[in-house]
């Protein structure tokens, strides 16, 4: 479900002013007097993101509140970067963490929804081992193509050259979204296409803009990127509506596949067992952190959706979309690891 500017701006109304300094933000308790939590955060805080550093959505993010809590709060606020693995390694890595609610974990619908369905395996429970956090924004992706490898300037043509051509064509993946994306798209379009993996989005995209693959569906933050350098030509937004970012791009839903609306979501996890008021506050921050017109201005500017949550949004969300997403793997027929 998409949240509106309205909505939106209501709920971050609603939870503003909780993270106020000193200490950003103070538990229930001590506000009323009783035995007082130490105020979040209160020692060096690390975000640990499953994607490369500069190449996605969640990076770009993560790194825009992470300045913000910095700023405020006079504590240290790093950024990891660990890849691999549609995000198991960032999970496996904050999964071993201390549980004090100053390591967290970055990602999205592959950790704690899609790769249950995609892995045999996994060296993590994606709800044992984690205290949810907050959800922060919606990640609609676009799909691009090289347009020396592809001549195709409309979703149209680009269907039926992939028709007149099949298994010819070559398509990057870099997280199960992107390779669901697709995989839905050639269900309903009815065309075929060879899958080639790539461990970061930042690479797969090298790839297709050095001509060794023919297209990618990339969120809308790298995508839109490239799109301005014209080395990527765009052909249609994954979810319903434009982006306020790209108002002239038409969507994919639009151009005569009218039930396509596919989007991830990007959210905040700490280690389960963390002290339940500071993993609530650091909720709070987070949100608040984002609540600003400029911060709202900079998710329009990436094509991002703001996504505001609390850790019992996002324990439901999570909950749900483990069954959504393995309805799709299974639809695209893509087997477990």
């Amino acid at each position: 479900m998409t949240i509106g500017r309205r909505q939106t701006l209501a709920f971050l109304a609603a939870t503003a002013g909780a993270a106020q300094l000193p200490g950003l933000a103070q538990t229930a308790s001590a506000a009323q007097g009783g035995s007082a939590t130490p105020a979040w955060p209160n020692k060096t805080v690390r975000f640990i993101v499953g994607a490369a550093a500069g190449g996605s959505a969640s990076d770009i993010l993560t790194r825009y509140f992470a300045e913000r809590i910095g700023e405020k709060s006079g504590h240290p606020v790093m950024v990891e970067n660990r890849t691999g693995a549609d995000g198991n390694v960032a999970a496996e890595a904050v999964a071993r963490a201390p549980a004090d609610a100053h390591t967290f974990l970055v990602t999205g619908n592959n950790t704690h929804a899609a790769n249950v369905h995609l892995y045999k395996s996994l060296g993590f429970d994606p709800e044992k081992d984690f205290a949810p956090v907050t959800t922060y924004a919606r990640v609609p992706y676009i799909l691009l193509v090289n347009p020396v490898r592809v001549s195709a300037r409309t979703l149209k043509d680009f269907i039926a050259n992939a028709k007149a051509n099949p298994g010819k064509l070559s398509y990057a993946s870099a997280a199960v979204a992107s390779r669901v994306g697709v995989e839905q798209l050639k269900l309903m379009a009815g065309f075929d296409a060879v899958n080639v993996v790539y461990k970061s989005g930042a690479q797969a995209m090298t790839d297709l803009l050095g001509g060794h693959v023919d297209f990618f569906i990339a969120d809308a933050a790298s995508a839109l990127a490239q799109v301005k350098t014209g080395k990527a030509m765009p052909l249609g937004v994954t979810v319903a509506q434009r982006l306020p970012g790209a108002p002239d791009l038409p969507t994919i839903a639009e151009q005569g596949f009218p039930e396509f609306d596919f989007a991830s979501w990007l959210a905040v996890w700490a280690r389960a067992g963390s002290p339940a008021a500071q993993v609530r506050a650091a909720s709070t921050v987070i949100n608040d952190a984002l609540s600003t017109p400029a911060a709202l201005a900079n998710l329009d500017k990436l094509g991002l959706l703001p996504y505001p949550g609390s850790p019992e949004s996002l324990l439901a969300l999570q909950r749900r979309e483990t069954e959504r997403w393995g309805q799709a793997i299974r639809a695209a027929k893509i087997q477990p690891n």
